[in-house]
């Protein structure tokens, strides 16, 4: 008896796959799958982008630096070698502020961003440095209209009072 060829199997139909698709649901696909021309698969991106695609995030969410008053920063020796001292403590990064990295991963992984919680905490940062400014300037302002001593410049610090 001659072998007879193996049966071919016939292939399964394919389920949708953006039939259940959830926009923002995190155990889902990072995406869904386009398919140009295939209306399952163009709504399915239509609602993931519309969910989604929330422009200028990243822009408002930058957190202001907190305030630090120049005049209280340690500064180095200044033994000459940058031309004087130079304040300890700095601020690196963008003078903006920086960018909330939850607003990065959301504006390239997808997801939703909480863009009102984030500017509840830019008010309360806004009001803090306000605040820690708001004592020194009325320091400042009242000590330059201080009267001043005319003899002032010709007292020694160091060796005591000579008057």
């Amino acid at each position: 008896m001659a072998d007879a060829p193996p049966p071919t199997p016939t292939p399964a139909a394919p389920g949708n796959i953006f039939e259940g698709y959830q926009a923002g649901d995190p155990s889902d696909m990072f995406a869904p799958a386009y398919l140009k021309g295939f209306a399952p698969s163009e709504k399915a991106l239509a609602a993931w982008t519309a969910y989604n695609h929330q422009p200028g995030i990243v822009e408002a969410s930058r957190m202001p630096n907190l305030y630090v008053d120049p005049a209280a920063s340690p500064m180095s020796a200044g033994d000459g070698v940058y031309g004087g001292p130079i304040p300890l403590q700095q601020t690196y990064g963008d003078n903006r502020g920086m960018v909330d990295p939850e607003a990065l991963r959301v504006a390239a992984q997808g997801g939703h961003y909480d863009i009102e919680g984030r500017r509840a905490a830019i008010a309360a940062r806004l009001a803090e440095n306000e605040r820690l400014k708001a004592p020194k300037a009325l320091e400042a302002l009242v000590e330059a209209t201080k009267p001043r001593d005319p003899m002032e410049m010709y007292k020694w610090p160091y060796a005591g009072d000579q008057s």
